[in-house]
């Protein structure tokens, strides 16, 4: 940890405070909670969308590819659970090739992940508000793998030029480059992830819109004049829409402490400090911000994400729910939900 001294307050490498030790208990639990619905919860769901009876089309191949990133996610946290069950040692991350590792691969499921929410909010918007049009499986497959590529050249041609230390405010490992290379790849992160995050913000609002439309015109209309079947592909579209719906907004939530964050840390290192660094600077210079916003900010707030989704395939997918229910060792955990 680095020594600045701010407006009076210093920050020194000495013992961590209590009242942060206390506070990480409850952090810790939250992080156990999310690991244990999350992991398992995000297993059964790729086994489920990868089952032949499952229809192959654009949302069920776009699920598996987040609830895989979401299973990397939660056991790539797991170092981050130990560091502050240790106290904020670095026990796992003592090891440089761990640290880098953990901080690459993080960073990249991440990036991904977004672009993945993202793929699903635009194609459902493109068939709300274009509804004799849709976005085509392959063409968005192969965007999605373009990204995947994108990623892995970015991260070898800058990623290895980087450094990366472990830092005891956050309980995990971080970028500590030299200049140009640490601005470039730092200014590709937030481009490549705020800028899908924006897209899908837009997106949303466009799907909730139009779907507010679609809803005022139902008002005027009936099954009654429309086929048996023709009624209940709209009633299963308007249910596929309002699950993305939700998922997209879970996202939007559960992310908006990293966004925040992000904005935040651009304009502390904005500011004109001199030769020295601006950090912690007056927007970090308080006990809450400097402890707790980079955990709960750039781990926490993924890990909760992904323990949300697997709960939302099970209320708002009925036939992964009955899937689920029909599973031998998740009948007693079926039963308590219900």
């Amino acid at each position: 940890m680095v020594i600045n001294v701010t407006e009076g307050q210093v920050w020194t490498t000495g013992p961590i405070p209590d009242f942060v030790l206390h506070a990480d208990v409850f952090i810790i639990i939250i992080y156990f909670v999310a690991t244990i619905v999350g992991l398992p919860g995000n297993l059964l769901a790729v086994f489920y969308f990868t089952r032949p009876s499952v229809k192959k089309d654009l949302s069920s191949s776009l699920y598996i590819a987040v609830s895989l990133t979401d299973v990397a996610l939660g056991i790539a946290q797991i170092p981050v659970i130990v560091s502050l069950v240790a106290n904020r040692d670095d026990v796992l991350f003592s090891v440089n090739v761990i640290c880098v590792g953990w901080r690459i691969l993080f960073k990249s499921l991440q990036r991904f992940s977004v672009f993945l929410v993202l793929l699903l909010s635009v194609s459902r918007t493109v068939s709300l508000v274009q509804p004799l049009s849709k976005v085509n499986r392959i063409c968005a497959l192969r965007i999605m793998y373009g990204y995947i590529g994108y990623i892995i050249l970015e991260t070898a041609i800058f990623g290895s030029m980087e450094s990366f230390s472990y830092d005891r405010t956050g309980g995990y490992c971080y970028e500590n480059g030299k200049e140009p290379t640490s601005t470039i790849y730092n200014s590709l992160y937030v481009i490549t992830l705020g800028v899908p995050a924006l897209a899908t913000f837009v997106s949303f609002i466009l799907s909730t819109l139009a779907i507010r439309k679609s809803m005022r015109c139902s008002r005027t209309l009936s099954c009654g004049g429309l086929s048996q079947g023709r009624c209940s592909r709209d009633s299963i579209k308007k249910q596929a829409t309002n699950t993305i719906m939700i998922f997209t907004f879970t996202y939007i939530i559960c992310n908006l402490p990293h966004f925040i964050n992000m904005i935040m840390w651009i304009i502390t290192m904005s500011l004109e400090c001199g030769k020295s660094s601006c950090y912690p600077g007056p927007l970090y210079n308080n006990d809450f911000m400097y402890w707790f916003s980079w955990n709960i900010s750039e781990v926490l707030s993924v890990i909760i994400n992904m323990a949300c989704n697997p709960v939302i395939y099970y209320f708002r997918i009925s036939q992964y729910k009955q899937w689920v229910s029909e599973t031998r060792l998740l009948r007693k955990v079926n039963r308590f939900l219900q």
